[in-house]
């Protein structure tokens, strides 16, 4: 599964959702979306506008998480 941290490296980074949004030049709601991973992609350029906004690298941003699938006996 993968995890989207938008949301912690803005909040590390002190910022709110409507300074993001005004830094990224795109609705609030828009920032939200992402950071609930309620999108099914995001943009290259999004990503690259993230990274330079919040000073990060995209693996910085993007998480795999393992599921572990439950095995009955």
């Amino acid at each position: 599964m993968i995890k989207v941290t938008i949301k912690d490296m803005r909040l590390e980074r002190g910022i709110s959702q409507n300074q993001l949004a005004r830094l990224m030049e795109m609705s609030v709601s828009h920032v939200r979306k992402l950071e609930t991973n309620k999108t099914s992609s995001i943009p290259f350029e999004t990503l690259n506008k993230l990274c330079s906004v919040l000073d990060c690298e995209v693996g910085d941003l993007i998480k795999y998480v393992k599921e572990y699938v439950r095995v009955s006996k």
